[in-house]
């Protein structure tokens, strides 16, 4: 099997920037020289991820995660390795010569086979889509504007009457089971039977692509169910979709920001307008699970529902569960009483386009829609509203915009207003001594920064130690050793590649964080280090063999180990001498 090569690796590496790939899915700010984000690794509201752009990692000191830039887009999209050294490629415009999806594991031939049922059911109904019996669904969907090439870019079919996507599929070889378990068909006491007969279909694809159900509309005006969905199946969960989530995530990962719309139609009407970074929850029902992917297709999400007032209640719950899950959040204000495919019909392309000129950040829209769902004429629902809309205020990080919410808040409500915190200030912490005195662990990290930095270090450990107690010590300190054998230097994002142990890896980084990764090179720091080293190990050798004498032993073997532990005392003598005399 083909492999990605090592020089292709190093390429996108050095060609990628840590901030940047890390900025596609979060919101990052720069603290000093590094940046600073919410770690979406464990449930986190300061931001706590550590972003080094002059070591290329990040490293949360909250939950532990650590790595470099491929680890971080592995970890967070939960994908494979190579899948995430070819998704920084592509952000970063890299061509691979090895296309990553060919280290996907076996795919389960079951899910491949309801995989193709779908595919057949999308290539059907767009073939039907142009029949006769198709005529009208055709000239309703020209009526709503839809061009040709909008209904071939969303595999718009036509699911004919009399069973005959079932006919069809069937004929093909599928069974009966598949065509129910991924629901397009149906069992009935009269038989099998199409599940959206006589209705325009959507086709709804998973984030990889896959297609997975439908969303169909009918015809007949009579029909109180206009839209219906593919039933929760195998391959689909409603409130775990995000439609067009596999065409938007290009130029949504490009532009930095996500538009979320309430329906297929209006997803549709962004892409009329040349807006490819619109998607839909299929509903109002923002999940948990749509807000993660939602996030891990831009730092911001942009909520674009309808401007009636369920549509705004929507946005305020969706829009709160994204912040509460660490997200950028920003709304569009619709006051048109329109949804943006009306707006594109009825108005133009360039109407929609200025109303999303008017995105107005999370607080405003709080304050905006909290301000009318209270009766600020009344004392008790005036608290409640100062309350709700100080609760969010106080979750604000940056002090500007704590105290320009403050202010309009107490502007809107007329009550006086505190600033709910005042500004978080960093306790700096104090420049480290150059000593080796706080134990041999601390020793051990000290020479391992020391090798990552300088070829001296490692040469000198090399030749006068060797190695490390703790294990995953050692290991570290070998792949330093062999990266500057191969290479001829190491850094840390390239010795994170080195190894697929996510405690070695988060360890590397916590290194590379540490105020000792940097530091000259001192030979007298380092010789000191080695000595602590050597100090802990003799001592524990010296315990061994006292432990060994307290035993039952024969009188040769006694005098063995206490020749042994002699020569032990008098060794770990002379480095504490040495230590002393410092």
């Amino acid at each position: 099997m083909a492999r990605i090569s090592e020089e292709e690796i190093q390429a996108v590496r050095s060609r990628a920037d840590i901030v940047d790939v890390i900025s596609h899915y979060l919101q990052v700010r720069r603290q000093g020289k590094n940046y600073k984000a919410v770690c979406p690794f464990h449930d986190d509201h300061d931001p706590s991820l550590n972003i080094s752009p002059d070591r290329q990692i990040y490293k949360c000191f909250v939950c532990g995660a650590g790595g470099n830039v491929f680890s971080f887009v592995q970890n967070y999209e939960k994908i494979s390795y190579p899948e995430a050294v070819g998704r920084v490629a592509s952000l970063v415009g890299f061509n691979l010569s090895v296309t990553p999806d060919a280290y996907q594991p076996k795919s389960d031939p079951h899910k491949e086979n309801l995989y193709k049922a779908l595919n057949e059911t999308i290539r059907f109904t767009a073939y039907q889509l142009n029949s006769q019996e198709a005529a009208n669904a055709k000239e309703y969907l020209y009526a709503r504007g839809l061009s040709d090439e909008m209904i071939a870019k969303f595999e718009i079919g036509y699911n004919p009457g009399a069973d005959s996507l079932y006919r069809f599929l069937h004929a093909k070889g599928y069974s009966d089971n598949d065509l129910v378990s991924v629901n397009v068909a149906r069992v009935t006491e009269s038989g099998m039977h199409d599940v959206f007969s006589q209705r325009i279909t959507f086709p709804i694809h998973d984030a990889r692509g896959n297609p997975i159900g439908f969303s169909a509309r009918a015809l007949d005006t009579a029909n109180t169910a206009k839209y219906i969905n593919t039933n929760d199946t195998e391959l689909f969960t409603k409130g775990d979709i995000v439609y067009n989530a596999h065409r938007a995530k290009a130029e949504a990962r490009r532009s930095g920001k996500i538009y979320v719309t309430e329906g297929v139609t209006d997803v549709i009407a962004f892409a009329r307008a040349g807006i490819e970074n619109a998607v839909c929850t299929l509903g109002t029902a923002c999940t948990p699970h749509q807000i993660s992917l939602l996030r891990s297709l831009a730092a911001r999400i942009v909520f674009c529902y309808d401007g009636d007032k369920a549509g705004q209640a929507a946005t305020y719950r969706a829009a709160k569960m994204a912040r509460d899950a660490g997200c950028e959040v920003s709304v569009i204000v619709n006051k048109t009483g329109l949804d943006p495919d009306e707006i594109v019909r009825t108005q133009s392309a360039e109407a929609l386009k200025e109303m999303l000129r008017q995105e107005i950040s999370w607080m405003e829209f709080v304050l905006m829609w909290l301000s009318n769902r209270y009766n600020l004429n009344s004392y008790l629902e005036k608290k409640q509203f100062v309350q709700e809309v100080l609760a969010e205020i106080n979750l604000l990080n940056d002090e500007t915009d704590r105290q320009y919410f403050s202010d309009e808040l107490a502007r809107i409500s007329g009550m006086r207003i505190e600033n709910p915190r005042q500004q978080k200030t960093e306790t700096p912490r104090p420049l480290k001594k150059l000593n080796v005195k706080n134990g041999g662990e601390k020793a051990e990290e000290l020479i391992l920064c020391m090798m990552m930095t300088s070829g001296e270090a490692a040469r000198t450990f090399e030749e006068e130690l060797g190695y490390l107690v703790r294990p995953d010590h050692q290991t570290l300190a070998m792949m330093i050793l062999d990266a500057r054998h191969i290479n001829g230097t190491c850094s840390p994002a390239g010795l994170i590649d080195m190894s697929t142990d996510e405690s070695i890896r988060s360890l590397i980084a916590s290194l590379a964080s540490s105020d000792d990764y940097g530091i000259p090179y001192d030979e007298r720091v380092m010789h000191g280090a080695i000595r602590k080293v050597k100090i802990t190990v003799l001592t524990s050798e010296a315990d061994a063999y006292k432990q060994q004498l307290n035993s039952d032993l024969n009188p040769q073997s006694r005098q063995l180990i206490l020749n042994k532990y002699a020569e032990c005392l008098r060794e770990l003598r002379r480095y504490i001498d040495e230590e002393n005399s410092q």
